[in-house]
């Protein structure tokens, strides 16, 4: 699949909140966190006239964002919603093309399978999809508490030139 975007474009990448030190502890939002990346939404469509959202479903934070692009969207029509997944499986298309989360479905406007995704071994096809991510936005909203490999795609896409608008800080509650 071509991925060409006339716009500026935004992702989201951050640490999966649903674990913390590698033990499930299931998902609960930090509190303010939809609200915060709301504003940056909206302040990105209406300032920087950003029109495409590159979504993802690894973990917390990128479920949030991708529920928050979809409120936002109600509002703002014009914006495109694409799905970067990391492995064919990610998709369920039953009746259209949806993505699955539980028993909610969510809608986007295609679905991109970066190059190399195909290879299977899923933990070096999330490492792609990254990479993926960031040679192809110009924004990325972040959530990066802790350290680990989001936050080191977030410092190499600054690197590249993206900018990436931090929204962890170190007193939040959960």
């Amino acid at each position: 699949m071509a991925f060409y975007v006339l716009g500026k474009t935004c992702a989201f990448l951050g640490n999966n909140y649903d674990k913390v030190l590698d033990v499930k502890v299931g998902h609960r939002t930090p509190q303010g966190l939809k609200e915060q990346i709301c504003k940056e939404i909206i302040n990105l469509i209406e300032n920087e006239k950003v029109d495409t959202f590159l979504v993802g479903e690894r973990g917390g934070y990128e479920i949030d964002a991708y529920d928050v692009v979809l409120a936002v969207r109600r509002e703002y029509r014009h914006i495109k919603v694409y799905l970067v997944i990391s492995a064919v499986t990610d998709l369920n298309e039953m009746g259209g093309i949806y993505y699955k989360q539980g028993n909610k479905r969510r809608d986007f406007d295609d679905f991109i399978l970066p190059p190399k995704c195909e290879s299977g071994y899923k933990k070096l096809c999330i490492v792609y999809r990254n990479r993926f991510i960031i040679e192809n936005t110009d924004f990325i909203i972040a959530y990066n508490k802790y350290e680990g490999r989001a936050k080191e795609f977030c410092k190499t896409a600054e690197i590249k030139g993206v900018k990436v608008v931090e929204l962890a800080t170190r007193n939040e509650t959960f």
